[in-house]
């Protein structure tokens, strides 16, 4: 068994990623925090999230070995048989801890979550702008999943909100990075619908949908000086880069704009933290 490879696709910075993001909605602005319910939540989502992510190569295993061949299942280092008992035993483990935590809010949630990321994974390629939102529903969930956890729910739907709205536009540059692969399979994709024009037109629609709530979000959620450095960092640095990607669409601007959109969104969640 090469454990590695086990680890590595789960994609351990987004399962990462996915505990903070939870106990950020736990204690995001919050008076108290229950922390053995919020860390047992973070698992929870983040094993979900995995189970997503093996499920989502299972079904992708054609597509990346056009894109991405160097992932487990296309290399060979991880069967298909074995990658879907993994993801089996990730989703299970991550829905069995759900029942811990005293709500059934969440355990509708880890429910909704797991089955949204198998459709997902099985039909994600070939229903368009969709499947970007079952993605971005389902990522900006897991604040809202902190905030159930420590009975936080309205600051945490602030997060849900920037965290929506965000992984659209990272979701949409992806497809863009994609299509080649996308198009050998007839994936149904918003670029491959619509052109790569539309695709960033759809992409600048939501980054305006995101400036409105940070706009929104000046003095309830943080003062004039953080609201000022969230403008400039994160929504003129994402304006910039959507603009840099009209000028130049192609696979590796797309690429490396999809992959600097994460680290964007940490230092968000930094700022949004020091403004509290």
């Amino acid at each position: 068994m090469n454990i590695t490879s086990y680890f590595k696709i789960i994609r351990p910075l987004n399962f990462l990623f996915v505990i903070i993001a939870v106990l950020f909605g736990a204690m995001y602005k919050a008076d108290s925090l229950h922390f053995i319910i919020s860390i047992l939540a973070a698992f929870s989502a983040a094993l979900i999230s995995g189970g997503g992510y093996v499920i989502n190569d299972y079904f992708d295993r054609d597509i990346d070995k056009i894109n991405r061949p160097e992932r487990p299942i296309p290399s060979g280092k991880i069967s298909i048989a074995a990658a879907r008992r993994y993801a089996i035993i990730l989703f299970s483990i991550g829905f069995i801890l759900s029942f811990f935590l005293n709500n059934v809010w969440i355990i509708l949630i880890a429910l909704c979550d797991s089955l949204l990321l198998y459709f997902y994974a099985y039909k994600g390629k070939k229903i368009g702008l969709w499947g970007n939102l079952i993605v971005a529903i389902v990522a900006a969930s897991t604040f809202i999943y902190g905030g159930l956890s420590n009975n936080n729910i309205v600051n945490s739907l602030f997060c849900f909100g920037c965290a929506l709205f965000y992984t659209v536009i990272r979701e949409l540059v992806k497809d863009i990075e994609d299509v080649e692969g996308d198009r050998k399979i007839k994936a149904k994709t918003v670029p491959i619908m619509f052109g790569q024009n539309i695709t960033i037109g759809l992409a600048f629609l939501f980054w305006l949908f995101l400036t409105i709530l940070t706009i929104s979000g000046l003095n309830h959620f943080y003062k004039i000086q953080i609201f000022i450095t969230i403008i400039i960092l994160v929504n003129t640095y994402l304006l910039v880069n959507l603009i840099v990607l009209t000028l130049y669409t192609n696979k590796k601007v797309a690429g490396y704009s999809e992959k600097i959109m994460k680290l964007n969104m940490f230092i968000f969640l930094i700022l949004l933290w020091i403004g509290q």
